[in-house]
């Protein structure tokens, strides 16, 4: 399948994404969701944009774990991910200081 250029926006930069065209939209749909949770987590702390992108990446990674079925994620202790999360939100704000 051949692929196109699709052009999307987050955070106040353009990035053109090689995908299938019938997933165009799919991508685009992404960037606005990606967008949207990296601006959340940037406006509620002074976090630099790599340490941004990893708390959003790190939650939306989270969230995504609790959406599957408890088959599939039997293994995982999703509590211990609860925990993971706040600690590592509190290790990045201490260095975002320390910088």
């Amino acid at each position: 399948m051949a692929k196109d250029i699709t052009t999307v926006k987050i955070l106040d930069s353009n990035y053109k994404i090689a995908c299938p065209a019938d997933e165009a939209e799919a991508v685009k749909q992404a960037a606005v969701f990606l967008d949207g949770k990296l601006r959340e987590i940037k406006e509620g702390s002074d976090l630099d944009e790599k340490k941004t992108a990893i708390i959003t990446a790190l939650n939306i990674t989270n969230e995504y774990l609790k959406s599957l079925s408890n088959t599939q994620v039997n293994s995982l202790d999703l509590p211990s991910l609860d925990s993971l999360t706040d600690e590592v939100k509190s290790h990045l704000k201490s260095l975002s200081f320390s910088d």
